[in-house]
């Protein structure tokens, strides 16, 4: 969010940037270039601002959604899947078969030819993978026939995701009590090196000579977190506890 806030201040202060000189090269005024590139720019966000735009679904939550894709059983990946292909393509005809892997695998011409084999009646197949495709795959899938293939891998699936997903429903505001535990859950369960200890005591050596209470809180708070570390390694020994 913080990112496009910038990408819109660079791109907007670059686009009235051009504007003023285009204007003052025009009439050599600068009180009447300012004021025309001013209008420009106001006008501009107050049309971008009335056009119907659809929220995008974010990355995290588009990897998120091919990750429960690829979690499906094959006939709810599939009912699923085609939903979405026919509403990228309304007009095709075609049978849809899913390949379910990991969002990080690869979609192989291995996987491309078993797919074909297993639909040898199909009039045209659609190959939908929630993984991204083997450039090898993608040609060879162009060469075959009866039935033709086209395969729409987690590349294709993410840009019609991020079109067709639902608006997310707005989470409710974390307490500062709340996001104070989480942060000391995390600190807690970060991992500890040899060297800790050894800074630790550091710090204290260092308050100890030259009296900084800083060095003396920084290495009371390194302690106590190698502390928490070792009860929870402690307590962790057994799988499900």
């Amino acid at each position: 969010m913080l990112g496009r806030y910038i990408d819109q201040i660079v791109f907007g202060g670059l686009f009235a940037t051009i504007l003023y000189l285009f204007f003052l090269n025009a009439w050599g005024s600068i009180p009447l270039a300012g004021a025309l590139a001013f209008a420009c720019v106001a006008l501009g966000r107050w049309l971008l601002k009335r056009r119907p735009t659809r929220p995008r679904a974010s990355s995290a939550r588009v990897q998120a959604e091919l990750l429960r894709l690829a979690g499906l059983s094959d006939a709810e990946a599939q009912a699923e899947l085609t939903e979405l292909v026919r509403a990228r393509w309304p007009g095709e005809a075609f049978y849809l078969t899913p390949v379910l892997k990991h969002p990080e695998a690869t979609l192989s011409s291995g996987d491309v030819l078993n797919a074909w084999k297993a639909n040898r009646d199909a009039p045209r197949l659609v190959i939908a993978a929630t993984c991204p495709a083997e450039p090898r795959a993608l040609v060879y899938a162009r060469e075959l026939r009866a039935p033709a293939v086209a395969v729409v891998d987690s590349r294709a699936l993410s840009r019609i995701l991020r079109r067709h997903l639902p608006a997310p429903t707005p989470t409710p505001r974390v307490s500062l009590r709340q996001r104070l535990r989480r942060t000391a859950t995390r600190i807690a369960t970060s991992r500890v090196t040899p060297r800790n200890p050894l800074l630790a005591i550091s710090l204290l050596a260092l308050y100890l000579r030259g009296g900084n209470p800083l060095c003396l809180f920084a290495s009371m708070l390194m302690l106590a977190h190698l502390g928490v570390a070792l009860i929870q390694r402690r307590a962790g020994r057994r799988l499900f506890e």
